[in-house]
């Protein structure tokens, strides 16, 4: 057997030059770090011997500046808050005035209203005409709504009079949102 054998690999001019730049190259990194970090200590010292209070002035002010920003930033945060609620409110009310306008779309021409009342639950109509044909148109037309779901959910006939002296009908209907 032989004695001579050599299990470790040979190291190249190469190799050991490049690990000799790694090696400088870590050192030097390593350097400027503790430089930085010195210099910027050292800063530091000077402006604290030559002007003690300058930092605690500078924080006073910069303190002072966002004091005055929170107040904004509360006022802002209230009104957001309060107009965020506002709108939820508006989106659970009902359009009165959308409703209104499809009931008066619905009115027939002869038809001559004497009492428009609307609020959240229910509406009351009263009305005139001298034929009684208008009238049925009316309640018609209100019926429908009814059937189609559209406004109203049902529909109560309150009165229906003729006015002999003026010769007209009079009708009085009461609906529910």
């Amino acid at each position: 057997m032989s004695t001579d054998i050599n299990l470790l690999l040979r190291t190249n001019e190469e190799s050991l030059k490049r690990k000799k730049r790694i090696k400088i190259l870590n050192f030097a990194a390593i350097a400027s770090l503790i430089c930085i970090g010195l210099v910027s200590l050292i800063i530091f010292i000077l402006i604290q011997t030559a002007n003690p209070t300058a930092i605690k002035k500078e924080q006073e002010d910069v303190l002072g500046k966002i004091s005055q920003f929170q107040d904004r930033q509360s006022k802002l945060f209230i009104l957001n808050n309060r107009i965020e609620n506002i709108n939820k409110i508006l989106k659970t009310r009902k359009d009165l005035s959308k409703t209104m306008n499809e009931l008066l779309a619905k009115m027939p021409s002869n038809l001559s209203i004497n009492n428009f009342e609307i609020n959240n639950a229910s509406i009351i109509i009263a009305g005139q005409s001298k034929s009684l044909y208008t009238i049925a148109e009316f309640i018609n037309n209100l019926t429908d709504m009814v059937y189609r779901k559209e406004i109203i959910k049902s529909l109560t006939l309150n009165s229906l009079v003729l006015d002999a002296g003026s010769k007209t009908y009079q009708v009085s209907v009461k609906s529910d949102l």
